[in-house]
């Protein structure tokens, strides 16, 4: 209970006339009534000294510990288990650097707090707090520097600039109180603090991104170089710029994963630990492209989950470079248009002037559609541009009425390919009617090079290219009042060596191609190509082939030999086949030139595609493919798992029902499966094929138990399994397919179940 008294006393002895009257107010409280208040503080302040005692405790420990690992630092091995530990360094090192960035900011713009204050008090848990994470912060760190793959050079200052943050913010909390009472010591410590801790980041940055990852949107250095598509080297303009952005941070002379640098091309080219990058022998063409390949749960798949991944283009810019040399010489035009490298260069290059500013109209979009045909592609160059570009297919469809039909779009047309059609001399009178040209493209045409004058007339006409025509010097020489021209391409044609010295005096400014010439230098012919572009055909086919070079043999074999000079059937001009054949290729040309690379393409035939198709189990939902019909679409898949054309499945069986709308008779039933022991994906264990005319009535027309493959069996294949049983006259067929329920113990994932992968069932 409160008690409030009043009294009056005398002032001066107690005398009125001395003095006066005081009253004075007192005010009693009992003992008990903050008693529960005092205690619930007390407890509650004696548990926060206890734990702030633990925490300098604890932070004082680990910085002894750091100081006797780095005496002993040379004789320390650490441990796998402490390797995880190291490998959160990452994930803690933001929160010292914002505690103890905030502290600072705080000592330098806040006045010195009265000793013993609140604000006092909780400022240096603060201090405390940022000691101990950036203490062990900082022992991460020096765990995670002694895995492999950091350079020690740029480690280095990082490492002790991170050791010198953890000892000065420790030190200054132990002796905050020692500091003398004015702000100056205090501030001048701050800011040094603040310094290092910046220094140590971007340090660090340096290491994970790459160096000058702090500034690098300031500096002009790291701006898309300005270049013209004819001038564009492929791996410097096109396949570099991909590495930087997705690989670089990586693998750079500071943090060289696996030992692979690709900062310099002699470097990524010598490869790491892991071998070589690429590997043409190879099916999968080597390490950079499986590790692309897998999938993004793997452990071993590049880029590492979390960073920013490959695009499809960039991973088909990729194999096109590998699988054409990897060359770091390369330019861009010598890859043919409809490579996916030179459609993504012509896409993001930056042109060194603008040729994407065109000042005259759009054509009429119902023009352009009535213009198109089966032989005939018109396309615009980019999004909302009014300029055209035309390409001819079918030889044997074109007609000089091609060319002239195009005259109402004559002023939009920019680029034209009339390449490998029978353009005669007479229709560059029509070609020299577009006015816009730009680039034109005349590759093994008919072209005499009598009327190469007419081409002069086109006032914007930058590139021309003759490869493969019968031209002669003194024709070239009529190009001489072509102003725009800058690059002309005569590889193979009929001028002689020894003329093209006069000829580069005669057409200056032009940069004249014609292709490396020696006597005694032989060099590599490339693989010929196949025109087919089914893998799967249906009943009997003509395969074509074809060769680059001029006067090249090309010889083949179907019986999965390989193919030599001498006894090897000479291709024509076409080559039947009516079952499921491996054709390999090579090209001759002596003398000279060395015979080609095997070029080897399997085809496979089908002679009663399913009506319809229908899954009787779930497949992933990452990989089922595009659309119901995806194993029995006629579409081979490449060896890619995300190609969005393969089946997948882990926890079931997969189980396909395929009906007809008729019966068949059928004798043979083909699965394609995609092994990838890498990424877990294996053959089944079982398979099985069903067959009958009644879907619950269906029997057993075959069984198999495939080998599965051992550690050092190929990686990555793409296997065709047969079936072949007695004539069974069938309306519905019923495959299965038994995933591994249990990894070998010597996989990466060992113990886990298996992927089954299948594309295509082919019925005979």
């Amino acid at each position: 209970m409160l008690k409030i008294s009043v009294k009056e006393r005398m002032s001066n002895g107690g005398s009125p006339q001395g003095g006066g009257r005081r009253t004075l107010l007192s005010l009693h409280i009992p003992d008990t009534a903050f008693a529960y208040s005092d205690i619930h503080y007390q407890s509650h302040h004696s548990k926060l000294s206890r734990l702030i005692t633990l925490v300098y405790n604890a932070t004082f420990f680990l910085v002894c510990l750091l100081a006797f690992l780095l005496v002993f630092e040379n004789l320390l091995v650490v441990p796998q288990w402490l390797q995880v530990a190291g490998r959160m360094h990452p994930l803690l090192l933001h929160f010292p650097i914002t505690v103890l960035m905030l502290y600072g900011v705080w000592v330098i713009i806040a006045p010195r707090p009265e000793a013993g204050s609140p604000v006092k008090y909780w400022a240096d848990n603060v201090l405390l707090l940022g000691a101990f994470t950036a203490t062990l912060t900082a022992m991460m760190g020096f765990m995670l520097s002694k895995e492999p793959g950091y350079d020690a050079s740029a480690l280095y200052w990082h490492k002790w600039t991170g050791i010198a943050t953890a000892f000065v913010s420790f030190g200054w909390y132990a002796f905050r109180n020692r500091l003398p009472r004015h702000l100056l010591p205090a501030k001048v410590l701050s800011g040094l603090t603040m310094v290092v801790l910046l220094v140590a980041g971007h340090l660090g940055a340096n290491i994970t991104h790459g160096e000058e990852f702090l500034l690098a949107p300031l500096m002009s250095d790291n701006q898309a170089p300005l270049v013209a598509m004819n001038d564009a080297l492929v791996y410097a303009h096109v396949v570099q710029p991909i590495l930087e952005e997705k690989c670089v941070s990586c693998h750079n002379p500071q943090k060289a994963k696996g030992e692979l640098i690709m900062t310099t091309t002699e470097l990524f080219a010598k490869g790491g630990k892991n071998g070589t990058p690429w590997d043409t022998t190879k099916a999968d063409l080597g390490l950079l492209l499986t590790r692309a390949h897998l999938p993004l749960d793997d452990k071993k798949h590049m880029p590492p989950r979390g960073k920013v991944q490959l695009t499809d283009d960039e991973i088909q810019v990729l194999e096109s470079w590998i699988r054409r040399g990897s060359s770091f010489t390369a330019r861009v035009v010598e890859f043919p248009a409809d490579d996916p490298l030179y459609r993504f260069a012509s896409n993001r290059l930056t042109v060194a002037e603008d040729e994407n500013s065109y000042e005259f109209a759009a054509a009429d979009d119902k023009k352009i559609q009535e213009l198109n045909t089966d032989y005939r592609v018109i396309t615009p160059l980019s999004e909302e541009s009014p300029a055209l570009s035309v390409s001819f297919f079918s030889e044997s469809a074109f007609q000089s009425s091609d060319l002239s039909d195009l005259t109402p779009i004559k002023d939009q047309i920019v680029e034209l390919d009339a390449s490998k059609m029978p353009v005669r001399d007479e229709d560059l009178k029509l070609i020299a009617q577009f006015g816009n040209l730009r680039k034109l493209l005349l590759n093994f045409t008919d072209i005499t090079g009598s009327t190469l004058g007419e081409l002069a007339k086109l006032p914007h006409l930058r590139e021309l290219s003759l490869t493969g025509t019968p031209v002669k010097a003194t024709q070239l020489l009529a190009l001489k009042n072509a102003n725009a021209l800058r690059n002309l391409y005569v590889w193979n044609t009929g001028i002689k060596p020894e003329e093209f010295s006069q000829l580069k005096k005669e057409l200056r400014g032009v940069s004249l191609e014609s292709g490396f010439r020696s006597d005694t230098v032989v060099l590599k012919l490339n693989p010929p190509n196949v025109i087919n572009k089914e893998q799967i055909l249906k009943g009997e086919a003509v395969l074509k082939l074809e060769h680059q070079i001029k006067g090249a043999v090309i010889r083949y074999t179907l019986d999965d030999t390989e193919p030599d000079s001498v006894n090897s059937l000479v291709y024509k001009d076409g080559i039947r086949i009516n079952n499921t054949t491996t054709l390999k290729a090579r090209a001759f040309k002596p003398p000279g030139w060395y015979g080609s690379e095997v070029m080897s393409r399997k085809f496979y035939r089908t002679t009663y595609p399913p009506d319809s198709m229908r899954l009787l189990t779930k497949p992933s939902d990452r990989y089922k493919g595009i659309g119901n019909r995806v194993l029995i679409d006629g579409i081979k898949s490449n060896r890619d798992q995300n190609s969005k054309k393969w089946i997948g499945i882990q926890e079931e069986p997969l189980i396909a029902l395929l009906s007809y709308d008729r019966p068949v008779t059928a004798r043979k039933v083909s699965l394609s499966i995609f092994q990838n022991v890498g990424s877990s994906i294996f053959p089944p264990v079982k398979m099985e094929i069903w067959g009958g005319m009644e879907v619950d009535k269906l029997k057993l027309l075959g069984t198999q138990k495939p080998e599965m493959p051992g550690e050092k069996d190929p990686g990555n294949e793409d296997k065709l399994y047969d079936f072949e049983f007695d004539p069974t006259q069938v309306k519905y067929l019923k495959v299965v397919a038994v995933p591994l329920a249990k990894i070998p113990a010597w996989h990466g994932n060992k113990g886990n179940k298996g992927w089954v992968f299948m594309d295509e069932i082919l019925v005979n």
